[in-house]
């Protein structure tokens, strides 16, 4: 929280009356959940114990607060949008579920806007994510940061979905016309990078969200009746590139297509050459690292609304870093090889502080947005079936292991209580063998009950 001094003598300066009596007038949201989860056992044993339970539930409430509030002749814009969490478990986790804290404030957005002109502002403080074109994973969010969400459990109503990685401390600088825009956004280093053995979400906020050091530059073309197309540069602790692309084929008919090249990889892999140290008995200090490859995503999409308003989409994703079938298996063997049972305690501690090490790893990979193979396939639709309910399934495979994630969401809306509530109702399956991406941890059968409230 050492971070909130960013905005402490900015906001300072400001009315401290007009400041109170804006931040009460705000829009607040209650999310509230109770899930149930069964998994199948996993490959993986800690202690000769299955390190996730293999069937838990869980009880979750989020509280929304967001406002924006104006001073000085409307010259400068308060933005807050911040989410407190919390979450009790039937039973205790396993140690690969294991949360530091049940209860959490995310902050996704915390910052002052100053509008230099009609068409130029800048912007200091926590600014939020911006979402890509596509629903999976958007090769031009180059600014992608890690979850600070649970481990173990988290609110599976739509309107969560984007909340979950943690947004960036720094500036933005935009000029926007009826042409085009121009953006520059710096996120500084503001903090190492949390432990590698441990997961992202035992990390610090300011560790997920501006460990490195980073410049992004994006220009944005609103010209062509039909197009609307962005470049984005980013420098910093890593060099990339991204095109981005939206076509509209008709006032029904979306395409859209995103190209990135990167200098190096965007996440951590193994290193065969330690594993095999680690099959051999030698045990190296790290299994994992980011080498300086060049790589590049391309992401291809069609998106459909029908006159009704129900919309389908279906996409493809592909990146050139992500494991091919050798090194996912060679992954998985090492996996194996430390599950193996050895007469000796103290190899089996040495073992299992290994599988836990890599049990991080794939998560943080996970966390920070990636996939982790190199071809999917993902669709995703909002069907509309009266004026109170609505459908959302999606579904995501992994077109070389064939595993795959799957969800539907039912969602209505109560007239009785002025269309300020939802009630919601859901499942998700993570589908595949053991050695598989989504099967990796075991199959999951997830269903959900929920409610959305706005005060």
């Amino acid at each position: 929280m050492s971070s909130l001094r960013w905005l402490v003598l900015p906001l300072a300066m400001l009315p401290g009356e007009r400041v109170s009596a804006c931040l009460s007038d705000a829009d607040m949201a209650l999310f509230g959940q109770m899930s149930a989860v069964r998994k199948r056992p996993a490959s993986w044993q800690i202690g000769g114990n299955d390190p996730w339970r293999t069937d838990n539930g869980y009880t979750d409430l989020v509280v929304k607060y967001s406002n924006r509030c104006l001073f000085v002749d409307e010259q400068i814009r308060l933005n807050v949008a911040l989410y407190g969490l919390t979450y009790y478990p039937v039973r205790d986790g396993g140690v690969f579920e294991q949360d530091d804290q049940r209860a959490r404030l995310l902050f996704d957005r915390l910052s002052l806007t100053y509008n230099l002109s009609d068409t130029v502002r800048l912007e200091a403080g926590k600014i939020s994510n911006k979402s890509g074109l596509f629903y999976l994973k958007s090769p031009a969010n180059l600014l992608s940061n890690y979850g600070g969400g649970f481990k173990s459990t988290r609110i599976y109503h739509p309107a969560l979905n984007q909340v979950w990685a943690e947004s960036s401390w720094g500036f933005e600088l935009s000029e926007t016309n009826e042409n085009n825009s121009l953006s520059l956004t710096i996120a500084p280093k503001l903090a190492q990078a949390g432990k590698t053995y441990e997961s992202s979400a035992n990390w610090s906020a300011t560790q997920r969200s501006n460990s490195r050091d980073r410049y992004l530059l994006t220009y944005t073309d609103y010209r062509f009746a039909d197009h609307t197309s962005s470049a984005s540069l980013m420098f910093g602790d890593a060099n990339m590139i991204a095109l981005a692309n939206s076509y509209n084929l008709s006032q029904q008919l979306t395409f859209n297509s995103e190209l990135a090249l990167h200098s190096k990889q965007r996440w951590r892999h193994l290193d065969e050459a330690k594993a095999e140290q680690l099959q051999n008995y030698v045990f190296p200090d790290v299994l994992y690292h980011t080498r300086e490859k060049q790589g590049w995503e391309l992401a291809l999409g069609v998106q459909y609304t029908t006159e009704r308003f129900d919309h389908f989409g279906i996409g493809y994703y592909f990146q050139s870093e992500g494991y091919s079938a050798r090194q996912w298996k060679k992954q998985t063997d090492v996996i194996n090889f430390l599950s193996q049972k050895t007469p000796y305690p103290s190899l089996e501690r040495a073992f299992d502080a290994y599988k836990y090490l890599m049990a991080s790893e794939i998560y943080n990979a996970s966390s920070n947005g990636n996939l982790l193979g190199k071809h999917y396939i993902n669709s995703y639709a909002t069907i509309l079936l009266n004026e109170q309910d609505r459908l959302q399934p999606w579904s995501a495979i992994n077109l070389m292991d064939k595993s795959s994630m799957t969800g539907i969401t039912y969602i209505r809306q109560l007239k009785s209580l002025n269309n300020q509530m939802e009630v919601y109702t859901g499942v998700y399956i993570m589908a595949g063998k053991n050695n598989s991406e989504f099967g990796l941890f075991g199959e999951t059968l997830a269903t959900y009950i929920g409610f959305n409230y706005t005060f």
